[in-house]
Order: C-alpha cells, then structure tokens, then sequence
C-alpha cells in the first residue's frame, strides 16, 4: 500500500535567476499497511511494530534553467518526543528548471507510537517523517522540508481465522494470531478448544473472519470461550513479551505462547476491532485483558453492546475500548471473550479486523528550555550580580538525569577557588558552575538559576557567557540544549557597602557602646573619594566612624577601582533608650564623582535595646515592736521602677511563722511606668491574739512578670511582746421566753486569746426584767486557769420577770487577772413574750352559769413576712379548781401561710358542785392563750376572761318536794355512775389517743399547762356552739316571765347561741367589745 504527501506550494515554481529546489512529496510504500478511515472520511496510513516501510521522497527543481544542478536530500524519522531516530540522506542527479528527483529507503518501524481517540475513533501519533533539501544557491527555505506522520500500532491481525484448528492449517510458528480455547469460569486453565472457527462472508478486511456459531445456528450455551492473541512456540521458553498457556498448549498439543501486553512500558493503550452481529439477554462478546488464566477477579473488559454494533449481516462498526487507566503497570494477556449462559441464544457476532494501539515508552528524551535571557545579550557596570532564569521540561516518557554547566570567556573570572557563576537548582547540595539536576520526571519541569557575578572594578569589556544542558544518564544523547549570551562591562563609578554584622548588628542596654564592622569597595572601574555617614531613627545616638585602631577616619575616603577597605562604626546609645529595635542605615556618597554611584551604597541595621529591669523595694519601718491583741499594724512598702520599659511584678510574702497571719494589700502591682515609675502596698500584720511571744520576720519579694530572673526583696522584723487578751462567744436564743416561767440557762465560751496563762473574772451586765447568775465558777466568779488558745464554757442561769416582753439584751464580762485593763465581752439577746410576729384575737367574753362543756372560738394570725409552724397552748393559772380549760385536738399544731388566720377552739368543762360552791353571784377568771411560733423566736398571748355565775340547788328540791320518789338519792347515783363512766372513758382515751392529744414538752424550755399538770389529758368534747351547754341533765325549769332588762338588742338580733337572760346580764359588755 502507498500513500504520498505533496507540497502544493512547492510545485508552484516561481522561476526566476536564483534556483529553488523543494520536497514536492513522501510516499509511505508496505504490504503490511493499513488503512485507517477518520471521522472526516480522509484515510490515513498506519503500519504496527516490526513492519517493514519503504519511504519515498520526491523533489523538484522549480524555475527554468537550463543549466542542471543537484541537491543532497536528507530524511530524518523523528519521534514525537524530537530526537531522530533515523536519519538516510543521499544526492539527486543534476537537475534543470522544473525537473524532480524521487528516491527511497526501507525502515523498520521498531517503536509504537499511535493513539486513538475512542469517544470518535480519530487515529493521531506517529512517528514523523521529515524532509529536506538543500542547494548552496537556493535562498527560498520555506520550502525545503515536508513532514508526514506515520502511526505504528503495538500489534494488528486481520483476523482471518488463520488459528481455527478446524481448516488444518495453522499459520506459520512465531507469528502471532488469534486461536480459540474453552476457559472455566473459576479462572482455571483452558479444557477445549472453544467455539469460535472462521466465517468465509464479506469480511471487514482480509479474506475470513471470526464467529463463535455454526453456520445457520445459534452459539452455545453455558460457554465461556476466548480468541487468545498467541503464538505456537518451539518450546516452553516463549521470551519477552510472552507467557506459556499450559492449558491451550494441552488443547492444541504444543506450546502456545500468549502475548503479553506490559503496560509498565505504555504511555497509553487502545483496542479495537470491527463487528456485527447480535447476542441473547445476559450473554455478550467483549474486548478482554486478563491476568493469569483470566479469573473474574482479575479480567477487564469492554462489552460489544457498549458501542451498540450493527445487526445487519456484513454492515461492520467499531469497538474501540481504552483501558489506559486500568492497567496499573501489570502484564497483561489480551484478546475476544465470548461468554453465554443457559438461557435463550441467538446467532452471535462477527469480529473482523483487531489493532492494538499504543505509545510505547523510550528512554531516549528531549528538553524543552526557556530562558529569560535579552536577546541582545546583557549590559552592566561592575561588581553587578546578573542572574538569568531557565525552566526546563523533560519531554520524554521517563525520568532523564540532566547536567547544567556554565561559564565566561574571561577565564580570570573563572578561578576554582571563587568563580564567578553559581548555579541555584532544586538539588540544594550543589551550586558550582556544574550541577546534577535531580531527576526529571516524564513530561514535568524543573527551574534554575545561573547566576553570574561581575567582579568589582572589572574593566571595560566584551564577553561571551554559556549555559548547557548534558545528558547525564546512560542514554548518552550528549548535549539537550545551550544559551549562549553577549556580556559588555561599561564604564561606572560605583560603590559596595557590606557588614559581616547580621541584621540585627548588636544588643545594647541603655549608655552602652559598641563597634559594628562594614567594608567600603570601590565597585567602579574609576577612582573616586568615599564618605560614610549614619542615620538613626531614635534621637541621643552617637556614631562616628574609625578604622580597625578605632581610630576616627578623616572623609572622604579616596579608593582606587577595585580597593576596599574595612572599618568600624562605633555607636552609642542613649541613657534613657527605650527597648526595642532601633534601625539604622549606612550610606556612602562620592561627592566628587558629579554623578550617581551604582551599586550598594547604603546598608540598613537594627540594634536592640533590651528590656533592662531594675526594682528597688524600701519601708520606712523596719522594726516593728507591737503586742498580740488583734490590733493590725501596717507597714507600707514603696517599689520603684527602675527600667526602661513599663513593668507589673508579682508579689510574694513568706513569713517566719504562718501563726504571723501577715497579708500583703495585693498580689500584683500595677503596670510603673518606665524609669522611676512607683507604687506603694501594704503589708498588713493583723497581730492575731494568742500569737506567742518573740521575733517574726516578714519578707516581701516583687518579681518581674515578663522575667521571673528579676526580682527584688525587702524583710520587716516583728517582735511581739507578752499580751493578754480574752475573747467571750455571742450566743444567740433559739427561742422566745415567756416570762415567768421556770429558770434556764445558756453558756459562754471563754477563750483566752492572750499569749500568755491566765485566768478570767466573770461579770455580768443584766437588762432590766432578767435574773441571772453564774454557776459552776472557781471561786465565785473566776475562770480555772486558761492556756494561750484555750477555751471554757460559763454557764448562765436564767428567768424572766412576770410582764416583760421584748428584746433583752446579755452581756457577759470576762476580765484578764494578768492585766485588768483587758477585757471583752460576749452577749446574747433574748426574744421574751410577743414579737407581734404572732398575734392572737378575741371577740367573745365567757360566761358559764350552767354546768357542762364550752367553747370559746379565737383567732390567730401570722404578721410575719413567710409562713410560720405554730403550737398553741394554755395557761389556766388557778382556775383549775372551777373548771378545766384546753385546746381542741386539731388546733394545737398548724401552718400558718403569710397574712393567714387560723381559728382555735378553747373548751372549757364546769361541773355543777364548782357553779354551786361559789363565794360570790359572779366571780370573773381568766386563762392565757399561747401561739408558738417554732419557725421564728416568737410567742403570743391572749388572755381570755371567763365569768362563773352562781347557781343555788334549791330550786332542783323544791320542785321534788311534793314527789315520793327520793329524786336525790337517785341523783347522788346517777351522778355517781356517770363519774365512774367518764373516768373510765377518760382512762381509754389516753390509752388509745395517746398521740393525738400530746402536748409539747413545755417543761423541757421552762414551761407548764396547769391545766395538764391538774388533770392530766382530758378527752376533748363535742364540737357545739361557743355559748351554748352542751350537756343538760335535766329540763330547766320554765322561767317567770319577767321585764325585759339590760341594753336594747341589737337590729340584727341577738347574737348566735345568745338567750334573752344572757343578753340582759351581760349584753352591754358584749357591745363594748364588738364597736
């Protein structure tokens, strides 16, 4: 096959007096050629690796002499990466106007260079096919050189079925083709020989091509049969690029030989074939790559139906797949896999025409370089540092070790020892005029600097500067690339100030003084006269200038070009600089020179100016001589800043003994300013009582918080004399007292906070209405001996009189026997009698003139600001020989919320001897109601009068005078019975309601219902009204009608439970009681 390239514009001779010799055309000439159609329908030529090409080259001679001429006409095979990889060249005959020449050459294509596009089967690569022609007289170059590109498979086979066993005629051992075999699915080695066998129809290419069904039926199923791309080898050795197949050898009885696909060595892989056909659900044809005998687990492919293959019998499409990024590096067997399962079949497909392309990987590399060099070359004065910055990119598929080297045609520039050119690279051990470059990777780049110094005072010059790039690995492909520049050195003053000193060039505190090194060169290439000055940008600095002797320089300083001379700059800073960095600069003038100075004329540094931390600490006591009787003493501590930096300080105390109980005024100063900056703490001695006699010290530290090294301390002497001192508890009642009542007591403690033994006269300040007396003192009134800290408890008894009420305030007095004139106190208030926390209300007045039960309603409310327990109780005094008087059961304990009122029922029981016996017609009584309060010391009373009316039996006998019945003998019985049965009632009563009618225990605080003392616990009565008799043993008799007396009654009418008798004995007091 044979395909030819021609340059249109060359054949288009243009004449004339000067020769023009062009390529007119490259014809590609091979058997093993194929065609490849693109998506645009144009053909393009490709071969596969190991084919052999026959290349053609055509050139003209254009114009139209008659005077012939030759040319030498040179075709290079260039790969795509840009080295050559072969180069044929030969010479035409004499040529005259418009006469052409064609000769050719053959070439093996031994590298694989081609990629397809699957997503639209576009075929690009290649390895390029460069002409040229050249004529001495020929000056139009635009013309003589033609390029082609010639794609090169990895591998091709027209699949005309040469390995199908069936026709007896395998193809020739060593040539690669396809053959069938039959492989489990479980991956295991092949146990027959497959259903694929050849199909004679109209074939893509070639002659035959593949089906995996008999002629007019439909494949098998539960099939999984593969076409291998193999060999038949001569033994088990198959060599590079192939691995033995034990189970097709068996199949075939010979060595077979899979070809392997090494994508380790592959830029990039694509498989393609032609096809048509149809498969059944669940069965499919695919492209397959395998590993090993080809286990699920390790098989990649591509599905025909993905590409969706024509049905129509002879009507070709292609299968294009590329699996590039599923390779991962591994050798890989190649080929068609059909695979079907036990359901329906159908007639299957055709596979024709199957290439593998690929671009191969080669050791062979070009660079691509760029560099930022003038194309005019470089111009500049002396002592310059000219860098020049180049990138290179490796162009080839593998890593390439690169060498860079570079020098000056000035070989003085050159020494060994200090040249003139440093390279900066990525590998950082090495910066000589030759570096190694760290290994570039395929396609990746690396950066570089060249860097060449001009020496100061170098004269006017022109000279020529390189840089080149080698091949430093085992490819050795020489010289990659070189940069070649022109370097003119003109005429300049100039100047180069440097300093060994670093930036920061010393550290000073404040008024001290330093020396700074720095060097003055004449860069130039003309003698000038140098002066140095300085500048600070802090006032109070001091500098000068002096030579190595520290002697002062006298400027300007004259050089010749190219001298230097080293010097000091001797600075000073100022008394009160502050801390911090202080920049400075350094410039050099040539006030002679009439024109700037080129190069380093002015050099910047920074001093330091530490922070300096300086405190003093000082008292204006230093002695301190005081006693142990809780009077503080303070000393005050002034503390100076004395640094240059505003500064806080920690304080610390540590004293002799921690019983000193000394305290500083604060743990931190404030920030002092800097220099003199001042504070003043106190150290506060509290000079606790009981501290024993002797020398204490106390020592105050301040340390710099910003440095724990600074710090500053200053030590106060205590000596504490001999003292006494007593100290007495306040004690606090957790109770109200009612007057009156039996005698308690409360103690004291006693302490002695002297340091020192002693022992205590006990005295007492009593408020008026309180009794009070020491018991269980020694020697009446003193305290048994007390050591320092030791206590002892006093005991106080106490009462209250009849009518106090209020707050009483206690004071017990303890006096030191060492010194009298000690002496303290402790005190204890006392809450007796109401608080008006509790307040108890009655409106009713009592009168009894009938024998039984009453009961007398009163109010009790809580004025106090939360909610209160209360426990009423009753004091009846002497009353109890008429009548016995009690709280009701459920009235004695309650809650009372805040703002709340409770009723309390109070019952009184008169028997009738009691109404009898009486001295007087009316005898007025009256009992104490108590609410007490066990929330708050508070107790409120209440006392209620009760009148006792006498009754006469007079009238009981005469109206049972007439009556034969003896009326009070069987009264005397009755009564009698009724006696026995209530004491009998009353004795149950307490047995069984013992918890219900406990009272509290009042005796315990000073306390005693005379009541329950006289009768002990009385079964409550029946609930009736507060006037009315709840027990009549008799009818009354009827009164005579008498004449209304007393007050008139009131519109609303008698109040309840009231009779008319009632009203007009006692309405009018009933009245002075409810306005």
């Amino acid at each position: 096959m044979s395909i030819s390239v021609q340059n249109v514009e060359a054949t288009m001779g243009r004449g004339g007096s000067t020769d023009d010799f062009s390529v007119t055309e490259i014809s590609i000439n091979s058997t093993s050629a194929s065609q490849w159609i693109q998506p645009d329908g144009s053909v393009m030529l490709y071969v596969a690796k190991g084919d052999l090409v026959e290349i053609s080259v055509e050139v003209k001679r254009g114009g139209a002499s008659l005077q012939g001429s030759n040319a030498t006409v040179t075709v290079e095979m260039v790969h795509p990466i840009g080295f050559v990889m072969n180069t044929t060249s030969w010479n035409t005959v004499p040529l005259l106007g418009s006469q052409s020449f064609t000769d050719s050459f053959e070439w093996e294509a031994f590298v694989a260079h081609s990629y397809l596009n699957v997503s639209n089967n576009e075929l690009s690569g290649g390895i390029i096919i460069r002409a040229h022609v050249f004529n001495p007289s020929d000056d139009r170059n635009e013309n003589d050189m033609m390029e082609k590109p010639l794609p090169v498979a990895l591998a091709r086979d027209d699949m005309d079925a040469e390995g199908d066993p069936r026709d007896s005629a395998l193809p020739a051992a060593a040539i690669p083709t396809f053959y069938g075999g039959e492989y489990p699915l479980d991956g295991s080695d092949a146990n027959g020989l497959g259903y694929w066998q050849e199909d004679n129809s109209a074939s893509a290419v070639g002659e035959a091509n593949w089906r995996h069904a008999n002629s007019g039926s439909d494949y098998a199923s539960n099939s999984r049969s593969r076409l291998v791309f193999a060999f038949r080898g001569t033994n088990s050795n198959c060599g590079y690029g192939a691995s033995l197949d034990g189970g097709l050898s068996q199949q075939y009885i010979q060595w077979m030989c899979k070809m392997q696909l090494n994508s380790a060595g592959l830029m990039s892989a694509q498989m393609h074939v032609q096809s048509w056909g149809q498969m059944g659900a669940g069965d499919f044809v695919a492209l397959e790559l395998w590993r090993g005998n080809g286990a699920p687990e390790n098989t990649i492919s591509h599905n025909f139906v993905e590409d969706a293959p024509s049905t129509t019998p002879g009507q070709w499409s292609n299968i294009s797949w590329d699996p590039t990024d599923q390779l991962g590096g591994h050798s890989w067997s190649y080929g068609i896999l059909f695979q079907s399962d036990s359901s329906g079949a159908s007639s299957g497909m055709h596979v024709d025409d199957f290439v593998m392309f690929g671009i191969e990987k080669v050791s062979e590399y070009t660079l691509d370089i760029t560099c930022d060099d003038p194309t005019g070359g470089y111009t500049t004065p002396p002592n310059t540092i000219i860098p020049m910055y180049c990138v290179v990119k490796n162009n080839g598929y593998q890593s390439a070790q690169v060498r860079i080297q570079s020098n000056v045609s000035n070989v003085s520039w050159m020494n060994p020892s200090l040249p003139a050119i440093r390279i900066d690279s990525e590998n950082p051990n090495q910066h000589g005029t030759t570096v190694m470059l760290p290994a570039i990777p395929g396609g990746n780049t690396s950066e570089m600097w060249i860097n060449l110094s001009v020496p100061a005072g170098a004269d006017v010059q022109q000279q020529v500067w390189q840089v080149w790039w080698e091949d430093a690995g085992g490819t050795q492909l020489g010289e990659m690339g070189r940069i070649t520049a022109d370097l003119a050195i003109t005429e300049q003053y100039g100047v180069h100030l440097s300093s060994t000193a670093p930036l920061l060039a010393d550290s000073l505190y404040p008024g001290e003084t330093t020396s700074i090194p720095f060097k003055l060169q004449n860069a130039g290439n003309r003698e000038a006269g140098y002066t140095v000055t300085s500048n600070f940008q802090s006032e109070g600095w001091v500098s000068y200038v002096t030579d190595l002797n520290h002697s002062i320089v006298q400027m300007p300083m004259p050089l010749i070009k190219g001298e230097e001379v080293q010097l000091l700059l001797n600075v000073t800073a100022p008394d009160d600089a502050s801390p911090g960095d202080v920049p400075f600069s350094l410039r050099a003038v040539c006030p002679s020179c009439g024109e700037s100075l080129f190069g380093t004329d002015v050099i910047s540094k920074k001093i330091e100016i530490p922070v300096l931390r300086e405190v003093e600490m000082y008292a204006e006591e230093m002695e301190i001589l005081a006693p142990a009787n809780g009077n503080s003493k303070v000393v005050y501590i002034d503390l100076l800043n004395l640094g240059n930096d505003d500064e806080a300080y920690a304080l610390n105390l540590v004293q002799s003994n921690w019983k000193l109980q000394a305290f500083l005024s604060s743990d931190e100063t404030p920030v002092l300013d800097a220099w003199d900056g001042e504070t003043s703490i106190a150290l506060n001695l509290p000079m606790p009582v009981g501290l024993a006699p002797g020398l204490y010290t106390a020592r105050v530290t301040a340390t710099s918080l910003d440095d724990p090294t600074v710090s500053e301390q200053i030590t106060i002497n205590v000596d504490v004399t001999d003292t006494s001192a007593v100290w007495v508890s306040d004690e606090e009642a957790d109770q109200s007292y009612i007057p009156g009542s039996d005698a308690q007591s409360m103690r004291f403690e006693v302490r002695n906070d002297g340091n020192q033994d002693d022992r205590f006269t006990m005295s007492m300040e009593l408020p008026e209405g309180m009794n009070a007396e020491f018991v269980q003192l020694v020697d009446g009134d003193m305290t048994p001996i007390l050591e320092p800290g030791a206590t002892y408890n006093v005991t106080v008894r106490f009462t209250f009189d009849e009518g106090t009420n209020g707050q009483l305030i206690l004071k017990v007095v303890a006096t030191s026997v060492n010194d009298p004139t000690v002496s303290s106190n402790g005190k204890c208030t006392y809450r007796v009698g109401s608080q008006n926390w509790l307040r108890i209300i009655s409106t009713e007045s009592t009168i009894i003139d009938e024998a039984g039960e009453y009961e007398v309603i009163v109010t009790v409310r809580n004025q106090y600001n939360d909610g209160q327990s209360v426990t009423m109780d009753l004091d009846q005094g002497g009353t109890n020989r008429w009548y016995s008087a009690s709280v009701a059961a459920n009235d004695r304990d309650f809650w009372l919320e805040v703002e709340g009122n409770r009723e309390v029922t109070i019952k009184f029981v008169v028997q009738s001897s009691s109404l009898e016996n009486l001295d007087e017609e009316f005898i007025e009584t009256s009992v104490t109601v108590w609410a007490i309060s066990n929330s708050v010391e508070d107790a409120a009373s209440l006392e209620l009068p009760v009148t006792l009316k006498r009754t006469s039996a007079d009238a009981d006998s005469a109206s049972s005078g007439g009556d034969s019945i003896d009326w009070v003998g069987i009264g005397i019985w009755v009564v009698g019975g009724a006696t026995i049965i209530a004491l009998l009632g009353v004795l149950l009563m307490v047995l069984n309601s013992e918890e219900e009618e406990e009272q509290p225990d009042w005796a315990r605080d000073g306390y005693e219902d005379n009541l329950t003392a006289t009768y002990g616990a009385v079964a409550a009565a029946p609930n009736v009204g507060s006037m009315e008799n709840s027990v009549q043993s008799m009818a009354p008799p009827s009164p005579e009608p008498t004449v209304q007396a007393g007050p008139p009654v009131p519109a609303e009418g008698l109040p309840e439970g009231w009779t008319m008798e009632q009203w007009s004995h006692y309405g009018q007091q009933w009245l002075d009681n409810n306005r």
